[in-house]
């Protein structure tokens, strides 16, 4: 019998079918013995009803007048929202299930508004619910300082709030829903070709994330590395296993070509990091820069601050084709090594 942090994010809440698929993967795992701890995140994304970014939009027609506070306060309301519902849709199918926010759940963080860390977990009342045969479905994101008020983790914050759970827990495995069957090696809407890997260290996630990779929160692995939690990246759509992330050693090494991460510049530019395992940099940046030359200027070279990892900001109408024929050669070139 494993105790498992299942989190669940926002895709994966955004609809009534979505949310049933939820609840049957919480009933296999019951079945199967399994304790389990739900961390939630807030429903779907800008333009739904209780997703954060539109939470944050209604403050947003009142400029300069909402500060930290404000902002973090309405912020954590769609994971609460987010708990509510699906402890209701559990207990409806008959699991026994209980909602819990950051100050009833006794999580605690540090540091500044919207980009908080978290801090110390009272353990035990997270253990009395489970000891009660419930489910504690818990609003991710959120921890609450020594004054009482909310502060969130960041984008992304509930992957982190899931692993630190789980570490003050000992839970066996930290399992991240999405809506994606793990980690690729390139976002698959922009490489519709790029695999999935079954594993990766640590050190490489951390990387990734750093680097925009957006299918997890750095912050949540960087934590994972330090307290040693195993975390599986799993899809709520599949049932298959997904990417398992964790020490070196389980599994052979991980590729020279860890993968190349994406994200939106502003305006209409794309910023993209081919990343490579540490000290294979030399001859994955020769084969990017010699890609990027023969572009003749259209791909601006970007200081990421890493010797394993080589970084430009294409605009928009030429980003899709650099990073396809940029992903190719790596693929090719690195196979090897």
């Amino acid at each position: 019998m494993a105790l498992i942090v299942q989190k669940f994010g926002g895709t994966s809440l955004a609809d009534p079918a979505s949310r049933e698929l939820l609840a049957s993967k919480v009933k296999t795992a019951l079945e199967a013995g399994d304790r389990l701890i739900l961390v939630v995140s807030a429903m779907g994304r800008r333009g739904d009803p209780y997703a954060t970014d539109t939470l944050l939009d209604l403050l947003n027609q009142y400029p300069g007048g909402a500060d930290g506070l404000s902002r973090d306060l309405i912020a954590s309301c769609g994971e609460v929202i987010s708990a509510c519902l699906i402890a209701a849709l559990l207990n409806s199918r008959g699991i026994k299930a209980q909602p819990m926010t950051a100050s009833s759940a006794g999580i605690s963080a540090t540091g500044d508004f919207l980009d908080a860390n978290p801090g110390d977990i009272e353990t035990s009342r997270l253990r009395k619910v489970l000891d009660e045969g419930a489910v504690p479905v818990v609003t991710g994101f959120q921890g609450m300082d020594g004054s009482g008020r909310v502060l969130t983790l960041g984008r992304g914050g509930s992957d982190t709030s899931a692993v630190a759970i789980a570490g003050a827990l000992g839970a066996d495995f930290v399992d991240i829903y999405k809506d994606v069957p793990g980690v690729a090696k390139a976002d698959p809407r922009l490489i519709p070709q790029a695999p999935f890997m079954d594993f990766l260290d640590y050190d490489s996630m951390v990387r990734l994330a750093r680097h925009g990779a957006r299918v997890l929160h750095d912050k949540s692995a960087d934590l994972a590395r330090k307290l040693g939690i195993r975390i599986r990246v799993r899809s709520t759509f599949d049932d298959g296993p997904g990417t398992l992330i964790g020490p070196l050693g389980i599994v052979p090494p991980p590729p020279a070509f860890l993968g190349l991460s994406s994200s939106p510049k502003p305006g209409a530019e794309m910023k993209l990091v081919a990343v490579f395992a540490a000290g294979k940099g030399a001859e994955g940046r020769r084969i990017t820069e010699s890609y990027a030359e023969s572009w003749e200027g259209k791909a601006m070279a970007l200081d990421t601050g890493d010797a394993d990892a080589c970084g430009f900001v294409v605009s928009d109408d030429s980003y899709k084709e650099f990073a396809q024929g940029l992903f190719i050669r790596l693929e090719a070139g690195l196979a090897e090594e």
